[in-house]
């Protein structure tokens, strides 16, 4: 299809006003009958059988074999929101018929490219449009570009970058689509050298509501490049690929698990001022750990621990971090000098399916020594609901901070760190309405006193069903220009869903 093919939900409904007339079920418009046509022999449209059609026999019902499997969700704690339908997209022509027949039948859909949304935002009641099929990635080594189809997972894009021996800002979770990555900005330990993931983009491809398939660029739909960079996925239609510039693989890189049971503030103190000071070249992840009161009152301290990437030596990293080795001794070390795309083993997150919650804000500096004082003594207040609870940091700034908040969609422009308070129950847990009010409860509190310290903002790639003023929290002063360019190319907002523009 052609940037200016289009399938429009006006042409299928005279196409079906046509076919009725013919079969004698209904008058021309603005012809009478003195007649009603009975009730008994009228026809029933087989609407799953046209959706089977354009599918060309990829669609999958409840009686599929394989329907539970792909229907359910990452967050188990939406485990109960199952589809009327799961879609296999292959191309953006598909993509544009099975948008006029959810608009024809009033269907309610949902994008899924990985299906990691923390809200559930991936699943529906109605039907699921899959985009797995669509995972080709090519790398052009003329360009140093790399094009990645809107299906494909972390997994797949590693592998095809480990091949041609480059790299992009990329997360670690292996099963998290490449699409949502990249829409929501997409933040990882290469950011503070090349920016957030969106930063990379250098063109797209995107169905919006009238069924077209648009080319954007940095010449062309400049408006809508502008807000898919950062804007969020599912808003403006349904992104098909991406076009990212990609760095050499670095020669040697050094990543690195430390943990400390002891000294825990004294070592969280000297380690956010040595990572905070640290160069661009340095990707960190801070975290402290829940423990309950009662492994607290047996001499139980709240867990520290350091996850890090580091483009130069082993032992510059150790050197870099001396400062915090003579305050504490870790309990735990793990430092080791790899080839890059190994390196992204030892750094990965499996992602299995689980029930969690995540509620994140921007900081503009690093914790102070209060800030890190009152969360270690509500850490030591967790109450033990679910697998595991813990407040972490993704280290930002560098690149990220040197593109203009204006200059994307992306506006969180102007921070050191983001902080994540989060939870993790099990199944046990998870059908004890009781534990699970106490644990969100926990993590609520634990949410204010970030926020009473200086967090602002959220991340829309970890979006949170409890904020009130998410509009402002993703989006801050970008928010205006995305609504006007939302109205302008989905003006009946067939792309809705809670927390969408």
């Amino acid at each position: 299809m052609s940037d200016r093919a289009r399938v429009t939900r006006r042409g299928l409904l005279v196409g079906g006003a046509a076919a009725a007339t013919a079969l004698g079920i209904g008058p021309l418009l603005g012809q009478e009958t003195t007649s009603p046509v009975p009730a008994a022999s009228a026809v029933v449209p087989d609407r799953w059988g046209r959706l089977a059609r354009i599918t060309e026999g990829g669609l999958l019902r409840p009686s599929s074999p394989q329907f539970a499997a792909e229907a359910l969700p990452n967050n188990l704690r939406f485990e109960q929101v199952r589809p009327e339908a799961v879609v296999p997209c292959r191309t953006p022509q598909m993509i544009a018929e099975v948008l006029a027949w959810c608009q024809d039948y009033e269907m309610p859909f949902a994008i899924r490219g990985g299906g990691h949304s923390y809200t559930g935002f991936s699943t529906s009641r109605g039907v699921v449009l899959d985009m797995s099929p669509m995972n080709a990635i090519a790398y052009d080594a003329a360009s140093g570009r790399v094009r990645v189809a809107a299906g494909a997972l972390n997994a797949q894009v590693y592998e095809a970058l480990r091949g041609a021996g480059r790299m992009i800002t990329h997360g670690r979770c292996p099963t998290v689509g490449a699409a949502g990555f990249l829409l929501g900005g997409g933040i990882g330990f290469n950011m503070r050298r090349f920016g957030v993931g969106a930063d990379r983009l250098v063109a797209s491809e995107i169905v919006t509501a009238d069924g077209r398939v648009r080319a954007l660029s940095g010449d062309e739909e400049t408006d809508l490049f502008w807000a898919i960079r950062g804007g969020g996925g599912g808003n403006f239609g349904v992104s098909t690929s991406f076009t990212l510039e990609t760095q050499p693989v670095d020669a040697r890189l050094t990543v690195a698990r430390l943990v400390w049971r002891d000294k825990t503030l004294e070592a969280a103190k000297a380690l956010f001022a040595c990572t905070d000071a640290g160069p661009r070249v340095l990707g960190s992840r801070i975290a402290l750990g829940g423990v309950t009161p009662a492994l607290a009152a047996k001499g139980r301290q709240v867990p520290l621990t350091l996850l890090a990437q580091y483009a130069g030596s082993r032992e510059e990293f150790l050197a870099l971090l001396a400062p915090v080795l003579a305050v504490a001794v870790p309990d735990f070390t793990d430092v080791r000098e790899l080839a890059y795309w190994e390196a992204q083993h030892f750094l990965m997150e499996p992602g299995e399916p689980g029930w969690y919650r995540e509620r994140s804000a921007f900081l503009a500096s690093a914790p102070s020594e209060e800030f890190l004082e009152t969360t270690i003594e509500h850490l030591r207040q967790w109450p033990g609901t679910g697998a595991q609870a813990s407040l972490f940091f993704f280290q930002t700034g560098g690149q990220v901070n040197e593109t203009p908040p204006e200059a994307t969609a992306f506006v969180h422009r102007d921070s050191r760190w983001l902080g994540v308070v989060g939870a993790v129950w099990n199944a046990e847990d998870a059908a004890r309405p009781e534990a699970v009010r106490a644990a969100k409860a926990w993590q609520d509190a634990l949410y204010g006193v970030v926020n009473r310290f200086g967090g602002a903002g959220a991340f829309q790639n970890f979006p949170d069903a409890s904020l009130v003023d998410w509009r402002a929290r993703y989006y801050g002063a970008n928010l205006g220009r995305l609504e006007r360019i939302k109205a302008a190319v989905d003006p009946t907002n067939l792309f809705s869903f809670p927390q969408s523009i």
